[in-house]
């Protein structure tokens, strides 16, 4: 089943073709699909849907490679990227993870989406200088987690 429709397909098209200026890899930890079969521990409701609309974004662009990892059969990545929870997926350049992902980035979310695959592909933040000044006095390193919740 299609997600995006073929409007917002284009709209997606044109803002990479536009603003995406290196490749961006978007890798998917999910689970296999298991057929209807439903183990309790093991379900996920948004594993599939988060799957087709990450390959659906790939597909607008050849700046955007989508790998899918599934978190048994590949545990041992998904315990080196510090990936427990499915769906996760990581946004990088190169050899560098700049963004991690848990859940679908459907409705409010999608907006934050594209905006991480262009500013990762860029490699430049948007952050004002003063933000970036003050970020380079930092000596620990810190994490940083941001909640998106639907209204």
């Amino acid at each position: 089943m299609q997600i995006l429709n073929d409007s917002d397909r284009e709209l997606v098209r044109e803002r990479f073709q536009n603003e995406l200026v290196n490749e961006v890899k978007l890798t998917l930890f999910t689970q296999n699909d298991l057929g209807g079969l439903v183990i309790p521990g093991r379900e996920c409701e948004t594993c599939a849907p988060t799957e087709q609309l990450l390959k659906e974004v790939s597909e607008t662009s050849d700046l955007i490679h989508f790998k899918r990892l599934d978190i048994k059969n590949d545990a041992e990545e998904a315990t080196r990227c510090g990936i427990s929870r499915i769906p996760s997926f990581l946004v990088s350049r190169a050899e560098e993870t700049n963004i991690r992902y848990l859940g679908i980035p459907a409705g409010t979310e999608f907006p934050v989406l594209m905006e991480a695959l262009v500013n990762v592909s860029s490699g430049e933040s948007k952050l004002a200088e003063e933000t970036k000044t003050f970020l380079e006095t930092l000596t620990d390193e810190i994490l940083i987690k941001t909640f998106v919740t639907p209204n």
